[in-house]
């Protein structure tokens, strides 16, 4: 999900984060992305992901709902994509709605498709069978992915996390014996890996992942997930790799600052939180859920060790992040 606001209310965000964190460099590295993006959604050049909102939100100290956030699924500019498409079509094709039309798109049809005597078929794609691997890619998804009819695509960051992007193109190109393609869109900073055949979404709609908006879907785990403990971890990974954040919590009170390692996944789908929760407490963690930031976190450190070194992380971006912060917090407690 993304959130757009309007030109007040950006300046506002942003000049209450700014007298909260002093330097811009500083709300772009809580954020990992570049001063750069950071600038963009300030004028409203972009819209930003919803976990970063949330992020400056809780830099800012200032309440949600006084922003009056818009909510958009992460694909909600391929209305207009599709609009411009059907009015191209149109003209090569003419008016599908009429006779002339329908004959004109179907010796057209006939004309790029015909190869020999035969025409092209639905691409075949290898069926995988519930395993670690698949269950991460519904985490992949469920965080950053989207299903239309007749593709599957995950958005990342282009600038933070290019390489888990190639991660996810190699995910899809093992479990389904096909080659997704992967391209960079300069005007928003996001990379999308989009595998293209109706069976993939068929397969991954009925492992759990809805098409269309999955906030409306009421988005869950599935419950295939539940029926091994190494799927838990394998789709809390994939889900902490897309929609989760590693960050430092620094306060201070008195003249003594305080430093705390930070993890947390945000989602607007409630049950979704719910389950991330339980599946945590059954793991023997101890998170905490704060609906007011749509969130779950977890807070010991040692438990956040422990995440690491038990569940890890395929996001490089994350790992670094954590990397860095272990030595600027105190030891292990």
């Amino acid at each position: 999900m993304r959130v757009k606001l309007s030109g007040d209310n950006l300046q506002k965000l942003f000049k209450k984060a700014l007298e909260k964190a002093q330097k811009r460099k500083n709300i772009a590295f809580k954020l990992d992305v570049s001063v750069r993006t950071l600038n963009d959604w300030e004028r409203g050049k972009s819209t930003m992901p919803l976990n970063s909102f949330n992020k400056l939100v809780l830099i800012s100290n200032l309440e949600e709902i006084s922003f009056s956030p818009k909510l958009l699924p992460d694909f909600w500019h391929i209305k207009d994509a599709a609009r411009k498409g059907a009015y191209k079509r149109m003209q090569l094709y003419g008016n599908l709605g009429t006779p002339e039309g329908r004959k004109k798109g179907g010796l057209v049809s006939i004309k790029n498709h015909k190869k020999g005597d035969n025409f092209k078929t639905l691409k075949s794609i290898a069926i995988p069978k519930p395993s670690e691997k698949l269950a991460e890619l519904l985490g992949i998804l469920i965080g950053d992915g989207h299903l239309s009819n007749y593709q599957v695509s995950i958005t990342t960051n282009s600038e933070t996390d290019y390489e888990y992007a190639l991660f996810s193109y190699r995910l899809i190109k093992k479990l389904f014996n096909m080659t997704p393609t992967i391209k960079k869109r300069n005007n928003e900073n996001t990379m999308n890996v989009v595998a293209s055949s109706k069976n993939i979404v068929k397969f991954l709609h009925n492992k759990g992942m809805p098409i269309g908006n999955k906030i409306q879907h009421q988005l869950s785990i599935p419950k295939w997930i539940f029926k091994k403990v190494p799927y838990w971890k394998a789709f809390i990974r994939g889900l902490f790799d897309t929609d989760g954040c590693i960050y430092l919590d620094v306060h201070k009170i008195g003249r003594k600052v305080y430093k705390h390692l930070g993890w947390t996944i945000t989602s607007y789908a409630d049950k979704l939180r719910k389950d991330i929760f339980e599946i945590l407490k059954t793991l023997n963690f101890s998170p905490t859920l704060r609906e007011t930031q749509k969130s779950v976190y977890l807070r010991k450190q040692k438990e956040i060790q422990r995440y690491f070194k038990e569940i890890g992380t395929h996001n490089p971006k994350h790992h670094r992040r954590y990397k860095n912060f272990i030595g600027r917090v105190p030891k292990w407690s």
